[in-house]
């Protein structure tokens, strides 16, 4: 089934060069090209009750609601009751310009339409907008997440500034000498170990964290756990003037955040840091 299109303004008037309305005005359709083969226009979108044609204004110069057919080119004429001619349209063909798949790649497509149908069917559209989204079927997260749903930032450690981190914090159990990673941004580092070890945090030459980075240190283990900073760097306690120490301890259930401030200076704040 067709649906016509409703003939733009569907509240027209007709006005003579005074602005004055003209009543009993007249908009004659034809098929383009002539003026021989009148064309018909619709009261409704089913395009099942043709309208008189030409379609005449009431009193006040105003036309009812028109609708024409998308498969039809027409000529339209507004003329004066008489049928003298006011203005002469031809084409007037309604049919919308569609983009090329060419012009949306290249980011050149102004003034025309695309469908969202046709545009999930093309390739290299969303290399063009510069980026993959995750909730797009068959494309899968690093780390095992899981493809082919909407998915969130469970399993991607921030690797910028403006990263989205998680919506929960992943646990990285390390019960012996550890030196933290880049991937360690945003979550918890876990020690359960009866023999001591040191947790290093490396300079900021060789992984950048991204100042600002977070990470949450966890000891339950009877083993003395250690935080090393990096040569030249420290560990400051919030809420302290003294500079940081090269070294901290944490103590059995202890639980402290770590916060990258500045080069390798860390601030730590929680329970059982010292």
């Amino acid at each position: 089934m067709t649906t016509g299109v409703l003939l733009p303004a569907p509240v027209f008037v007709a006005v003579d060069g005074d602005g004055a309305p003209i009543a009993g005005a007249l908009l004659q359709f034809y098929l383009t090209g002539t003026t021989t083969t009148p064309t018909p226009v619709y009261a409704d979108a089913g395009l099942t009750t043709p309208l008189s044609n030409p379609v005449v204004a009431n009193g006040a110069g105003m036309f009812p609601a028109i609708y024409l057919s998308p498969t039809v080119t027409y000529r339209i004429q507004l003329q004066t009751p008489t049928g003298g001619v006011i203005a002469d349209i031809d084409p007037a063909n309604l049919d919308v310009e569609a983009a090329t798949q060419t012009q949306v790649n290249a980011g050149t497509a102004t003034g025309v339409y695309v469908s969202p149908l046709t545009l999930a069917g093309w390739t290299g559209v969303l290399t063009a907008l510069g980026y993959t989204p995750l909730n797009v079927a068959g494309v899968g997260q690093p780390n095992g997440a899981m493809t082919g749903e909407l998915q969130l930032a469970t399993a991607i450690g921030p690797s910028g500034d403006h990263s989205a981190g998680f919506r929960g914090m992943p646990v990285n159990e390390q019960d012996a000498n550890y030196t933290l990673v880049l991937d360690d941004a945003g979550k918890m580092i876990r020690f359960a170990g009866s023999s001591a070890a040191t947790y290093t945090l490396p300079a900021h030459s060789s992984v950048a964290f991204p100042y600002g980075t977070a990470i949450v240190l966890r000891c339950i283990g009877s083993g003395a756990l250690t935080i090393a900073a990096a040569a030249g760097g420290g560990v400051s306690l919030a809420g302290q003037v003294a500079s940081g120490a090269s070294t901290r301890t944490l103590a059995q259930y202890g639980l402290v955040t770590l916060i990258l401030e500045s080069g390798d200076y860390w601030i730590m704040t929680g329970v059982g840091g010292s």
